[in-house]
């Protein structure tokens, strides 16, 4: 899970990369996550989306939750054979709600669930439609998050998350690997 923290971290570090080195012509992310707060993944798929490098991303293993949104900003998508991506319904933690909760205070809750899920399913049936073979519609997606769908790499193919199925081979040369353990240490 990309702690907000950390995806700060990240952008940074991105950031500071494209800067150091001039001449970064695309980013590269191998990518494993098992979801993050709904905004996380929605400020990395605009900041992937807003880069002028050329963007690539591998799913290693898994990308859940807000980590499909994240990984759907990238401009060329690949999944491992392995591969999955989970769909859901926008969650948010009891532990932010605060011990008293009016009726106006789950009214507007509600409000802001929804207005999340459906940027993120309007995101993923746009993203999606220029590579799928069976597109899908908003309605598709949201069924799909109602019930909790995992795309399999055959599936998510067919639906355009990804538009090959590979096994890449990581380079060893020119490389910065940003895992979260690297983010985590990383000063603030």
């Amino acid at each position: 899970m990309l702690r907000p923290e950390l995806r700060q971290r990240c952008v940074t570090v991105l950031l500071s990369i494209s800067a150091a080195k001039g001449g970064v012509d695309e980013f590269v992310v191998y990518l494993v996550i098992g979801g993050s707060s709904p905004s996380s993944g929605l400020e990395l798929y605009n900041f992937f989306k807003a880069r002028p490098e050329r963007t690539t991303v591998y799913n290693m293993s898994s990308v859940d939750s807000a980590g499909v949104l994240f990984f759907l900003g990238f401009q060329t998508r690949y999944g491992v054979p392995a591969s999955s991506f989970k769909v859901h319904q926008t969650k948010f933690s009891k532990a932010s709600l605060p011990d008293w909760y009016s009726y106006s205070d789950l009214k507007k809750s509600a409000m802001e669930l929804l207005a999340v899920d459906q940027k993120t399913h309007r995101a993923i049936a746009s993203e999606t439609a220029s590579k799928a073979e069976t597109p899908l519609s908003v309605e598709d997606v949201e069924a799909a998050a109602t019930r909790t769908t995992i795309y399999f790499a055959e599936d998510a193919l067919r639906h355009g998350f990804i538009e090959e199925i590979v096994t890449p081979t990581m380079p060893i040369q020119d490389v910065s690997y940003l895992t979260e353990q690297y983010l985590a240490g990383l000063p603030d």
